[in-house]
């Protein structure tokens, strides 16, 4: 439920698949690129997943002229990436901006609506308001200075990352405060994606990231065999971008109240959809979900079922998609992912992929292991 796949590379595709992914929520990528990969996985020379995109992000006009001007303080070839970034992104500068910019993206073809930052709270409303209209889902970060109650009944369905629920005002901090809120979220369908599996990547120092981008074998890591020359280089951007991370507090002070806020939302009855910031260091795709719902079963307790439900049956609601995916029936989109072993024994099962069926056509663990074998070649080392 968060990826970015302009980050990783087509040549990255079929990983989710030999991992069990079917679908992907993408929260931010041109339209070029979601038609490229989209183009390819429907005639059937790309394997790889469904793929439900927002193309271009909304954001603060004064964000991307901020982060315009920190690309001029990178080694020139990043900065050149940083500012390839930021032009698929959309800035918006005020209510009436916000309004135009949400019916653009309609009618471009947009799934759902992504806002990663807005200038005021109202702009942050208006962006709502108008997806909603527009009878677009809105997935958003939290908006410094916004009510989540607000920004929940206006039209935000997904609140994005854990780390920064307590920017919102009023902070939801007492347990009455989570209550209400809890309530207003149920009451408007609006879920929790909290990616808390990217903490990895908010705490690693830069020598363990760097370790993995110089190991071109797998030494560190088996998986890294597997990753795309453009995943690696947004690694490069990402790591260059830390020194510039404002923060009032330490990262793992913040990544901790928000665990701990999400496990508090859930229990007032608030659903929880697993996603990963998929295309920051150290996340791999396919198994980074895997870690993702692994976390929810360990630290949020959920049992195994919930988990998979987190990850099948409430995506496809989100979305509206319910009587087409989620479950398994006649008539149903068939994507299907045959185990072997029982996930509802061991979250960790689902590790254990016979075959995956992705929109009617069957891959079996043999032409999977084939697709990881092309991938990982000498002849595609990932550098």
């Amino acid at each position: 439920m968060h990826v970015h796949l302009s980050a990783v590379g087509t040549s990255s595709a079929p990983l989710f698949l030999a991992f069990g992914v079917t679908s992907v929520r993408d929260c931010g990528s041109e339209f070029g690129v979601l038609q490229d990969w989209r183009s390819q996985i429907s005639a059937g020379t790309l394997a790889g997943p469904r793929i439900m995109g927002a193309g271009a992000v909304l954001e603060s006009q004064r964000f991307l002229e901020a982060v315009n001007k920190i690309a001029g303080k990178l080694e020139p070839d990043l900065g050149k990436s940083l500012r390839e970034i930021i032009r698929g992104r959309i800035g918006v500068t005020s209510v009436a901006d916000a309004k135009a910019r949400v019916d653009s993206l309609k009618a471009k073809g947009a799934d759902f609506i992504k806002v990663r930052n807005a200038e005021s709270p109202e702009i942050l409303y208006a962006i709502a308001e108008e997806a909603k209209k527009d009878s677009l889902p809105l997935a958003g970060h939290v908006i410094r200075g916004a009510d989540l109650a607000k920004a929940s009944e206006a039209g935000q369905t997904s609140v994005e990352h854990d780390e920064d629920f307590f920017d919102s005002k009023p902070a939801p901090i007492t347990p009455k405060q989570r209550t209400e809120l809890g309530a207003e979220f149920a009451r408007n369908g609006t879920v929790l994606v909290p990616t808390i599996v990217a903490r990895r990547s908010r705490l690693a120092p830069d020598r363990e990231i760097q370790a993995v981008l110089k190991d071109t074998v797998g030494t560190t890591d088996p998986m890294r065999r597997y990753l795309s020359p453009e995943l690696l280089h947004f690694w490069k951007v990402n790591v260059a971008l830390k020194k510039f991370d404002e923060r009032e507090e330490g990262w793992e002070s913040k990544l901790q109240k928000g665990e701990d806020f999400v496990r508090a939302m859930r229990e007032t009855g608030v659903e929880v959809l697993p996603g990963t910031d998929l295309g920051v260091p150290l996340l791999y795709p396919g198994t980074s979900l895997l870690e993702e719902l692994g976390i929810f079963v360990d630290e949020l307790g959920m049992t195994p079922l919930q988990a998979l439900n987190s990850a099948t049956v409430l995506p496809a609601r989100w979305f509206g998609l319910g009587g087409q995916l989620g479950t398994i029936a006649p008539g149903k989109l068939a994507d299907l992912v045959l185990l072997d072993a029982n996930p509802l024994e061991d979250i960790r099962h689902l590790r254990q992929v016979a075959g995956v069926m992705a929109n009617g056509r069957y891959v079996d663990r043999t032409h999977l292991d084939r697709l990881l074998a092309e991938i990982a070649s000498p002849a595609s080392v990932r550098r």
